[in-house]
């Protein structure tokens, strides 16, 4: 296949590659093919798209290979076989496929998303969620739109990752993006959101102390220990914090206060661990707080707990994929740990959201 690949204005491309389709637009700044070749091969890549909405493979197969005899140079027809190969699954074929139009630039944005999503997929049933997650938010990052990295992302952060509020965030963006009466969206938003919500329910519930929490309590020695903490008196502070903490671990403020002053003031094993600890409790409230990530993260950098700190910037990334600082803190620890290859991956993705 050349490496520039033509653009053709051809509605009806499979957003999601297991037979959702939707209705596209997207002409690259090309010169198109002449009326009567342009219509065949409308003609051709709608009857794939129809195949694979079927999952029909052999017919997905054939019309993508006559479609891209008539044009090499079609995006449409590229990602057609892409998902063809993908039913077959051919995955080196599908792979090769999506690749080729992801590595054309010159392309509309949505356009590539597509192809980078057809690639996450390629990752996702091949077992690679972790690359399959960095694919997805490639096409996330070019296509706000596309269904498919919504939709996939929400599958790997509910079932690889257990970031069930990422994945809570992923699903609901991918019902409103789905048309109305989507049957796709809809046991999205009867099923698979509220399951979520019980089972973010039953583990809030089974956290130690939940059922008997003192916030009252808990509030008050919180401003002991921060009229404590102003006046520099650390250690007092800090039996404040830890009394207000285990008053009410539910506490958003204890449990922060708390990993505070234990990572200035306790530089001990023990210390760490119980910081740590309290970070994870303080996040759990607020995951979508970053810089409480940030800040534990570093925590678990300065004492080499690398893994630690891939599992806490992995959850970061999930609520805030384009948070610079996040992202290296990622790649640094992944490469500490020895993940050199999904690190890289990580790279690749950095680098395209620029400095």
């Amino acid at each position: 296949m050349k490496t520039t690949l033509q653009v053709c204005s051809i509605a009806l491309f499979a957003t999601l590659v297991a037979g959702c389709g939707k209705e596209s637009s997207d002409t690259a700044k090309t010169p198109a093919p002449a009326a009567e070749e342009a219509a065949d091969l409308n003609t051709l890549v709608n009857a794939g798209v129809a195949a694979i909405a079927q999952k029909d493979a052999a017919a997905a197969t054939d019309a993508a290979e006559k479609a891209q005899a008539l044009q090499p140079e079609s995006a449409e027809a590229c990602l057609v076989a892409g998902q063809a190969a993908c039913l077959r699954q051919d995955f080196e074929q599908a792979r090769t496929s999506f690749t080729s139009v992801i590595k054309t630039k010159s392309l509309p944005p949505a356009l590539r998303a597509k192809a980078y999503a057809g690639l996450g997929t390629v990752e996702f049933l091949q077992h690679n969620a972790d690359v399959a997650r960095i694919m997805f938010l490639q096409a996330r990052r070019l296509d706000m739109k596309n269904e498919a990295a919504w939709y996939y992302l929400g599958l790997i952060y509910r079932d690889v990752y257990r970031f069930y509020e990422a994945a809570e965030e992923h699903f609901r963006m991918f019902a409103r993006l789905s048309k109305p009466g989507d049957p796709r969206a809809e046991k999205v938003n009867y099923e698979v959101v509220p399951e979520l919500r019980k089972t973010l329910a039953r583990i809030a519930a089974a956290r130690p102390g939940a059922s008997s929490g003192k916030p009252s309590v808990a509030a008050a020695l919180i401003r002991d220990a921060e009229e404590l903490e102003a006046k520099n008196k650390l250690t007092a502070a800090k039996k404040k914090y830890a009394d207000a903490y285990a008053a009410d671990p539910m506490s958003y403020a204890a449990a922060l206060g708390y990993a505070r002053i234990l990572r200035s003031t306790d530089k001990t094993a023990e210390g760490v661990r119980k910081a740590i600890r309290a970070y994870r409790a303080a996040i759990d409230q607020k995951p979508a707080v970053q810089k409480n990530y940030l800040e534990v993260a570093r925590l678990a950098r300065e004492n080499k707990l690398w893994v630690q700190a891939v599992e806490i910037m992995n959850r970061a990334v999930a609520h805030d994929p384009q948070n610079k600082e996040a992202l290296d803190q990622l790649i640094g620890a992944l490469i500490k740990a020895g993940s050199v290859k999904l690190a890289n991956a990580w790279a690749e993705y950095r680098k395209d959201l620029g400095k």
